[in-house]
């Protein structure tokens, strides 16, 4: 089942290349247990997902290469990663920080945005393949039936790119985009995104609205692009600050040359949301491990596909351990917590509230009530934090054994309980 390299070496904190492809080839050098290459065929109907579960079962995490991925029957051309963003380690290693600051080291170089710059296209990896008209059909692609009662194959780690029609600034997100037909792929955006106002600010305007899936990248830049930052904020400028180096860019090949993908992506899927058309999508198995409602959303209506020549199709696990949402939001909730109450120690947002539910911080207490004051501050910035636990600072936080050791020996619910009822909360709790 596996095959590696033969030598392992120390902790490194170099990035292990500037794309996915040098990434794992130097990561696997110096890691080589932690990238297992799957040469057995695997359906992409559940196949993968019950791969994933049983390594997850068993507190492994892997990155997963799966060359044998069967589509409708037949080998898909493209092999499939999952599992890149499973292990905090790995991330941490990546950042060359320890594990405990890994959160605080994503925070601390989002700060430190670096403008992209634009390649031309016979620079841009991505641009080795193109195509369009009658040679496009997405469902090709090698994306995983992840769940029991989801409609069909999803874009999970593929980061949906639009434009604000009034300034040009950039977002991408991690949306999900089911493959619904060879050139139709149904969109969940969600009503308060980012991506969600750019839409709404065309079809005020009468008009569709162009936009892209980019899919695979180096580790650090797809932390960078998933980073929540204001609506006046550059994604693309997060993803080099994350990175440490300017994000290359290359214009589209059916949006114009003011439509910008990253040149180093493994595949790119561009096209238009029509204006006012919205179908069904879902129902699908969300991060929390239930089922989401099916709802109304926008599609994407593609006009070109471009990828590698040797492209691998990126895959995030939905509702298994990934590290992107607690590793984006860690280093934010401590900055903001420390303006309220400045003697806090760490903030950590376990994988156990799915990296996004739960946030435990530890602290010095000084004044009586700032343990109230550090978990209203979270519960407030954050809105789909649900639960916020204050500790001492001689119980680690990063151990999961000794929170729960803290709760069952330093809690007292009638005086250390705080509700604070009616507050906006996450749509899937």
């Amino acid at each position: 089942m596996a095959r590696s390299m033969a030598t392992t070496t120390e902790l490194s904190t170099a990035p292990f290349g500037s794309d996915l492809h040098s990434f794992l080839e130097q990561y696997e050098r110096a890691y080589p247990q932690e990238v297992i290459h799957v040469e057995e065929p695997l359906r992409a109907e559940w196949e993968i997902t019950a791969l994933a579960m049983k390594l997850e079962k068993a507190q492994r995490f892997p990155i997963l290469v799966c060359h044998n991925v069967i589509v409708d029957g037949k080998r898909a051309e493209l092999p499939l990663v999952t599992f890149l963003m499973a292990s905090r380690l790995r991330l941490a290693r990546t950042f060359g920080a320890d594990v405990r600051r890994a959160g605080v080291a994503c925070y601390e170089r989002v700060q430190k945005r670096v403008k992209p710059i634009v390649v031309s296209r016979e620079q841009a990896p991505v641009k080795q393949v193109v195509e369009k008209g009658a040679d496009i059909d997405v469902r090709r692609f090698p994306a995983p039936l992840h769940h029991r009662m989801d409609p069909g194959r999803y874009v999970t780690e593929g980061h949906f790119l639009t434009f604000n029609r009034n300034n040009g600034l950039d977002n991408s997100a991690l949306q999900r985009g089911w493959l619904a037909g060879k050139d139709e792929i149904r969109v969940f955006l969600g009503p308060s995104t980012h991506n969600a106002h750019n839409l709404r600010q065309y079809e005020e305007s009468g008009e569709d609205m162009p936009a892209a899936y980019w899919i695979g990248h180096h580790p650090l830049v797809l932390l960078g692009a998933a980073t929540h930052v204001g609506p006046d904020e550059s994604h693309y400028e997060t993803a080099g600050g994350t990175f440490g180096a300017p994000l290359r860019l290359v214009p589209s090949e059916t949006l114009g040359d003011k439509f910008l993908v990253p040149a180093d992506a493994e595949v790119v899927i561009e096209g238009y949301v029509p204006k006012g058309q919205r179908k069904p999508e879902g129902p699908f198995g969300e991060y929390t491990r239930h089922v989401g409602p099916q709802r109304w959303c926008p599609l994407l209506k593609v006009t070109a596909v471009t990828y590698r020549k040797s492209a691998y199709w990126d895959d995030v696990m939905v509702g298994h351990t990934h590290w992107i949402s607690s590793l984006t939001k860690e280093g934010a909730v401590l900055e903001l917590v420390k303006h309220s109450v400045p003697n806090i120690k760490a903030v950590h947002v376990p994988m156990s509230g799915c990296g996004v539910s739960h946030v435990y911080i530890q602290m010095r207490k000084t004044v009586e009530g700032q343990g109230k004051t550090a978990a209203a501050a979270a519960l407030s910035g954050f809105f789909d934090i649900k639960h916020a636990f204050v500790f001492d600072e001689d119980v680690d936080i990063f151990d999961e054994r000794e929170v729960l050791l803290a709760l069952a020996t330093r809690f007292q619910a009638d005086r250390g309980l705080v509700l604070l009822p009616g507050m906006n909360g996450s749509p899937l709790d």
